[in-house]
Order: structure tokens, then C-alpha cells, then sequence
């Protein structure tokens, strides 16, 4: 069953709830929402869970309607009701009350492996009414390496344990047998277990607390509030898009190659029209390549995903995350590509990251060639050496094995017109909304120490509007040999500027031993590093938008004193020479502008 993308005028007949009650109603969703976040945030065993906050939680109607994806990461919730639709679709006549589904697979509506997503479906008065969704990033899922991400599997079978949309409680019950099937292939099987637990009680109690909205207000009123609810979304994102000028832009950026495939980096290709006069915002990937022999392959959750987000990022704040607006967004995609639906058995582990981490920004800074003052520059791409996974035993606590990811800082949002970038925006699946992970919470949880977490000198992409720079890191090993594992990217190809703004930093990570001798490590990096040794990490920086030489020699100034940039930066990209104290020097720095190219002084 596919999910409802086009208006129900049937439902524009019925009689309209009033407006006090539609606003108390979507605010009572979005309560138990965060309700749900709240269960998860709380009890979620692993660090990347219950300090990064690498998770999301949402509802659907029966319908498969999404009623507000505003609150979770971006990445997972823009195309979150393709969890219930593969749910509907395996089971059409086999849903009962205290039934609850697992589902990782990338071939059944999943972003990731990666992502363990739970799905129970909602009955009031015995009839179908909601989904309630949690969707929980772990550190482990039984890959043959310690990690959540394969870059460079050849197909699915180098990459974790699959669940394909299974049954994993009946009538309120585990269902043991699945459980016993995860426990025995992931490293940790109590922190899994504690995880599960975390993600399920999310469910639960969004289930629990929409029956409670429908005893309430009754069922009959809910649905009408979410029709209606859905329709004000899409005249919001109509009125939006009528707002912006008519055009097509063809565009292609590249992303770091491991594949002799491709020597001089991977495409990335995207074809935007936007008509507005007809209300709509089409973006067609089909010219991208075939699927590679590698785990970057997008899957058909996160093209969605990635899409529909980046056009509401310029649509602006008050278009609805929901169905609604999702329906004036056609994404034209095909089978067999890397940015489309995988064809079987095409590995996807690293599906929310790398391609994805490109195809967001890169629609966004469409627009930017559409029309001045639009879109944005480029953000951060790829797992960076700061957040890697790691795994091992810490013998501080009888050699308990741990396996988790670490969110220690990467940063670099995009410039955009009339702001720099966000310090803690990441890359285009968050967008903020993680959460970085605790330094003593890290330490406490793995035999490490975190002994540098700082803002990267000159790693933000020069502009009118600076790109937010990246984090320098520095872990160091204990007592127990740690393994790292991180598929970085973003070295070849930085985040690449906008409007005339410049590309940011590049991403580097090395090994140093205990000499002091520093080694760079290939952007997907596997390795375990001694006691006394150290994993230092650059994250790549955001690009900037606009010409750099149009910044306000006084913002110039004012990233020098911050330590974000150096003088010679400032010379050497904006022209802006400074006296010892870092101020501006007025006359020099018009001289020196005055004989600089007409956009920018170049690297």
C-alpha cells in the first residue's frame, strides 16, 4: 500500500473542526511526541542514545500520514511513514492491538541498518487509528566489523543483521526468538537489550497517550482535525512556493572516490524545476550512476528524506513538516541507482551519511543559483574522525565489552544569506539536532580520554557569510586498546561554497603513536590503536556563501579574536589587514581590497 500523496477532496466536504480545537489538537500531538523523546532520552542504554540523542520518534495516521516531523533528525523522519507502509504492506490483515514491528532493512522503507526502527500500530474501539514510531540510531548491529556504517561492503551480506519488517511483540510480549537472534550476533547484547527496551517504551507510550487524545475529543474529530491539519500544510507550502521565481537548474557536485570506478570523485547530479504557478518543486535524480559495489548506496527512504527537507529548509519555518507539504514535492528517482531505490543485494549501511550528507546541501544550494539571496553553501560530509565507533573491552569494569558511537563535535553548517554557519548544525541528516556527546559521559564509558575539543583554525569556507567551522579532536587510549572505526569523506571534495562563497576545510584524520610520529588514515578508517597512542581528527568545514571580499571587515576581525581564524586568513581571503591587537586597520585594508580581484582574493 503506498502512502497518501495526493488531497482527499471527500474529506474537504466534511465539517471543519474549529479552530481552538485544531490548535490544542496539533499541539497534544506535538506533547506526545516529545513525550515519546523524552522515554527514549531516558532509558536509552547506549551514549549515542541518552547524550547524543541520535534517535527520532513520530506519528502516522492510518492513512500513513505524517502529522509533525519537526522534532526528530531530519534524516529520519522525512520519509518516516514508509515504516508503517511496509508494515500495511507485509501484514495487511494481520495487525492486532499489542502487536509491535522491527524493521532496519533499506529494501523495506528503512533509512539504515544502523537505524533500529520499532512500529506498533494504534486501535481505539478496535479500529486502526495511528502508528506510533521510534527510530533509534545503535552503536552495534552485528556487522562483521565494530560499526554501524560499511562503507566498503560489496553487498549486503558484508554488512549487519537484518530485519526486514518482523513481528517482535505480539499482545504487549516480546517475541523472544527475535531478540535471541539479535542478542547472539551483536557485540553487546545487554547494552542491545537495554536499547530495545528505551525504544519500545517510546512506542508504548505513544501509543497510550494518542489513545487517550481519541477517548477524549473521539476519533471522528482527530480525523477530521488531521485532514484538515493537512491541508493547511499544503496550501502553506503552495503559498510558499508561488512566492519563489519560476526556473530549472541542472547542477553536479563530487564526493570522495574509493572505488577505481570512479578516479576523479563521484557525481552527484540533481535537475530542479520549480513552477509556481502550478504549486510544485520537482527534483529529478535519474541521471545519477548505477549502484555502486559499496555501502554508500542511498536508499529510497533517504532520497526522500534528504529532498523533502532540504526544499522546506527555503520554503522557511512555517510550512508544516507533514504529508501535506510533502505533496507539492515530486522527487523523480529510478531503480538501480546510488541516489534512488537500491536493486537488491546492493549494500545501503552507510545510506544516511556520505551521498546523503552531499545530496541535501546540494539541493539546497540550487536555489541559491535560482535566485540571489537563496539557499545555502554546503555542510560537513561524512563520519568524521571525531565521531567514530568504538569498540572493545574496558578493564576498569571486568572487561565488559562496549560498542558505541561517539558524537564528539564535527559542526560545519552551511553559510546562508544573512547568517554564517551554524556551529552545531553537522551534516544535512541532522541539522542541529543532535545532541554532542558528554566528554566525561565518554570517558566514563570507554577506556579513553578526550584531550582536545575545539573549533578548527580557518576551517570554515570564506564568505560574505561564513561557513561554520569544524572540530580539532584528540582521543587518547587508556589501560585497553580501543578500536575506531569512521568513514569521513570530505577530503578530496570539501563542502563546497555558495553565491561565490569559497569551499571549507578539509577533513583529515591521523594516528599518533607514542613517539609522537603522526600518520594519515584513509577516510574510512579501521583501526585499533595501543595504550598511550592517539586518534587526532579536522573535521570539515562548512562553505561559505557569498563573495568573501563583501564581509564586513569588523566580522572578519571579530573571527580573529574568537581563535575561529588567523590574520593571515583574513589577509590573504577577505583583504582585511589587522593591527597587533586584531582590529581592523581601515586604510590598509582599503587599499588592499582596492587592488583584489572583483569577488575575492583567491587561496
Amino acid at each position: 500500500m503506498a502512502p497518501d500523496t495526493a488531497p482527499d477532496t471527500a474529506a474537504q466536504a466534511l465539517p471543519e473542526v474549529d479552530m481552538f480545537t485544531m490548535v490544542v489538537l496539533r499541539r497534544r500531538f506535538e506533547a506526545v511526541i516529545r513525550e515519546m523523546v523524552n522515554a527514549l532520552f531516558r532509558s536509552g542504554r547506549s551514549g549515542v542514545l541518552n547524550t547524543a540523542m541520535d534517535f527520532s520518534c513520530s506519528l502516522t495516521d492510518s492513512r500513513l500520514q505524517a502529522i509533525s516531523t519537526a522534532l526528530g533528525l531530519p534524516m529520519h523522519v522525512g520519509a518516516i511513514e514508509f515504516i508503517p507502509r511496509a508494515v500495511m504492506e507485509k501484514y495487511p490483515d494481520d495487525l492486532k492491538p499489542g502487536d509491535c514491528f522491527v524493521n532496519n532493512s533499506g529494501y523495506h522503507g528503512n533509512t539504515h541498518c544502523g537505524d533500529f526502527t520499532l512500529c506498533a500500530p494504534v486501535f481505539h474501539e478496535g479500529e486502526l487509528v495511528f502508528f506510533s514510531i521510534a527510530r533509534a540510531h545503535l552503536g552495534d548491529m552485528g556487522f562483521p566489523t565494530p560499526t554501524t556504517y560499511a562503507p566498503l561492503a560489496r553487498d549486503v551480506y558484508e554488512e549487519g543483521l537484518m530485519l526486514p519488517c518482523v513481528r517482535i511483540q505480539r499482545d504487549w510480549k516480546d517475541v523472544t526468538e527475535v531478540l535471541d537472534i539479535c542478542k547472539a550476533n551483536i557485540r553487546a547484547p545487554e547494552q542491545f537489550f537495554g536499547d530495545y527496551l528505551a525504544t519500545l517504551a517510546a512506542v508504548r507510550t505513544g501509543e497510550r497517550r494518542v489513545q487517550e487524545i481519541c477517548d477524549k475529543y473521539g476519533a471522528r474529530t482527530v480525523t477530521l482535525f488531521l485532514e484538515q491539519y493537512q491541508h493547511y500544510a499544503e496550501r502553506m507550502a503552495t503559498d510558499a512556493i508561488r512566492r519563489l521565481p519560476k526556473g530549472r537548474v541542472v547542477k553536479e557536485a563530487r564526493y570522495d572516490s574509493e572505488t577505481p570506478l570512479f578516479p576523479d570523485g563521484i557525481p552527484v547530479r540533481a535537475t530542479m524545476d520549480v513552477d509556481p504557478v502550478a504549486g510544485r518543486i520537482t527534483i529529478d535524480l535519474r541521471d545519477n550512476i548505477d549502484n555502486l559495489p559499496m555501502g554508500i548506496n542511498m536508499t529510497e527512504a533517504t532520497v526522500t528524506a534528504c529532498c523533502r527537507m532540504a526544499v522546506l529548509n527555503v520554503l522557511g519555518p512555517d510550512v508544516p513538516r507533514s504529508t501535506g507539504a510533502y505533496r507539492r514535492i515530486d522527487i523523480l528517482m529510478r531503480d538501480g541507482s546510488a541516489i534512488g531505490r537500491p536493486i537488491h543485494p546492493a549494500a545501503t549501511s552507510a545510506a544516511t551519511t556520505n551521498l546523503a550528507q552531499v545530496l541535501t546541501p546540494h539541493i539546497q544550494s540550487m536555489f541559491a543559483e535560482l535566485s540571489a539571496g537563496m539557499g545555502t553553501a554546503y555542510s560537513t560530509i561524512g563520519v568524521q574522525g571525531s565521531c567514530p565507533c568504538v569498540s572493545g573491552t574496558d578493564s576498569r569494569h571486568a572487561q565488559r565489552p562496549y560498542a558505541n558511537q561517539i558524537l564528539m563535535g564535527y559542526w560545519g553548517g552551511p553559510g546562508v544569506h544573512g547568517h554564517d554557519g551554524w556551529l552545531t548544525y553537522g551534516g544535512g541528516g541532522a541539522q542541529g539536532v543532535l545532541w554532542q556527546s558528554s566528554v566525561e559521559i565518554v570517558e566514563q564509558q570507554q577506556p579513553m580520554i578526550v584531550e582536545r575539543l575545539e573549533i578548527g583554525v580557518d576551517s570554515g569556507g570564506a564568505g560574505q557569510w561564513e561557513g561554520a567551522p569544524g572540530a580539532h579532536c584528540v582521543f587518547r587510549v587508556r589501560d585497553d586498546a580501543v578500536r575506531f572505526t569512521a568513514n569521513t569523506a570530505g577530503r578530496d571534495f570539501p563542502p563546497p561554497g555558495a553565491a561565490g562563497g569559497m569551499q571549507g576545510g578539509a577533513s583529515m584524520v591521523w594516528k599518533i603513536d607514542r613517539d609522537g610520529q603522526r600518520t594519515l588514515l584513509p577516510i574510512t578508517l579501521d583501526v585499533t590503536l595501543a595504550p598511550g597512542e592517539r586518534l587526532e581528527s579536522q573535521a570539515c568545514g562548512g562553505g561559505g556563501y557569498g563573495p568573501p571580499l563583501h564581509r564586513e571587515p569588523e566580522a572578519v576581525a571579530h573571527r580573529v579574536r574568537e581563535g575561529w581564524g588567523s590574520p593571515a586568513q583574513a589577509e590573504r581571503i577577505y583583504g582585511v589587514l589587522l593591527t597587533a591587537d586584531h582590529r581592523v586597520d581601515h586604510a590598509a585594508t582599503a587599499a588592499r581590497r582596492s587592488h583584489a580581484p572583483a569577488d575575492r582574493i583567491q587561496r
